[in-house]
């Protein structure tokens, strides 16, 4: 009897220890290969729906959760005013087109009038240089002489009148009578006044930019709706993925490409097989309206999280996938640990610490 409790005796104080060291000695060896966090998203494209024009809502064509495709029309703005508008833009594209047709009538009157003016002034200056070969011989009288200078002189300021005259005309014509209408510069104005009226009459409906699931549909039939304000939005019909937020310190040795492991919350007895896609280039912390300053004497060191994003494989049969849903996120890192390895950082370490000791 004495002798099975000494063996007992010997067994507790011995095999169970060295049992518990291999144990504690396999969990160290194989502890550093994994890492894992239950701060982790489904996520998905979301793209925010909004009117850019203002105007009162006409109808509504889609409602909350359901599934619409690019092209789509989700909802209507009241479109009369637009097409009075665009109606108004019509007119007054037809008025330059009119106006540039008035400007070459006048650019050909003002042509005919120059062609005249200097055959008269021609006219005139050959008179007067007659009165002059007259006046050398004294045949003509001074009061001739001088009203043929007179007549001359003022065909010639009436040439030069005609000439700026038809000099505006060619500006307004851009310098080219020749050209076509649509190319000048006030049909261009008004062409391009026409195309933003039809523009804004085409988005008083509303369409899907791609295929989606609508969400958050909450306007109503007569609402007024601004330019530019979301109104709802589209869940993009895509393959989700999930971003979990590893401590920095768990990020050591994660890579892109490592194998990972996730389970949803909402099927906690489905695993995904996934891959390391990405690793966020900064914190979350970057990215707060007020990120944290550690300008001041009072700081106190806190870890950082970096988003890690995860595509998920697919696979048969699988349960559909929400953004938003939460996740346990297990990513292999391949890393593992050894004795020797071990052994060696902590001579490493001992020797700093004996090092700074002697300086």
């Amino acid at each position: 009897m004495r002798r099975g409790q000494a063996g007992l005796r010997l067994v507790l104080l011995v095999a169970v220890p060295l049992v518990a060291i291999a144990g504690g000695a396999f969990w160290w060896l194989s502890g550093g290969r994994y890492v894992s966090t239950d701060n982790a998203y489904v996520k998905a494209h979301i793209v925010q729906i909004a009117p850019e024009i203002s105007g009162q809502v006409r109808r509504v064509l889609a409602r909350d959760h359901q599934e619409v495709h690019a092209g789509d029309p989700l909802m209507t703005i009241e479109s009369r005013p637009f097409k009075l508008a665009l109606d108004s833009a019509e007119a007054e594209l037809d008025a330059a087109r009119n106006q540039v047709e008035t400007l070459r009538g006048t650019w050909r009157e003002v042509m005919a009038e120059l062609a005249d003016a200097e055959a008269r002034a021609d006219y005139f200056k050959r008179q007067w240089q007659r009165q002059e070969e007259l006046a050398t011989k004294g045949i003509t009288s001074a009061s001739k002489r001088e009203e043929s200078q007179n007549d001359a002189r003022a065909a010639a300021d009436r040439v030069t009148s005609v000439r700026e005259k038809l000099q505006r005309v060619l500006v307004a014509l851009n310098g080219d009578p020749q050209m076509s209408a649509d190319e000048h510069h006030l049909v261009r104005d008004k062409t391009a006044a026409r195309e933003r009226a039809a523009l804004d009459l085409a988005r008083t409906t509303i369409r899907a930019p791609i295929d989606g699931v609508v969400v958050n549909m909450r306007v109503q039939q007569g609402e007024q709706v601004k330019a530019a304000a979301p109104l709802f939005v589209l869940v993009v019909v895509s393959r989700p993925w999930v971003e979990a937020n590893f401590k920095e310190t768990e990020l050591t040795h994660v890579r892109v490409g490592q194998k990972a492991t996730v389970v949803l919350d909402t099927y906690p007895d489905v695993t995904w097989e996934a891959v390391v896609e990405s690793l966020s280039p900064a914190t979350g912390a970057e990215f707060a309206v007020l990120p944290p300053q550690n300008a001041s004497g009072n700081w106190v060191k806190v870890v950082q999280r970096l988003p890690v994003k995860l595509r998920l494989a697919p696979q048969a049969g699988e349960p559909p996938l929400r953004a938003g849903m939460t996740a346990t996120v297990k990513i292999d890192t391949g890393r593992e640990r050894t004795v020797a390895t071990t052994v060696g950082q902590m001579l490493g370490g001992r020797n700093a610490d004996a090092a700074t000791v002697e300086k």
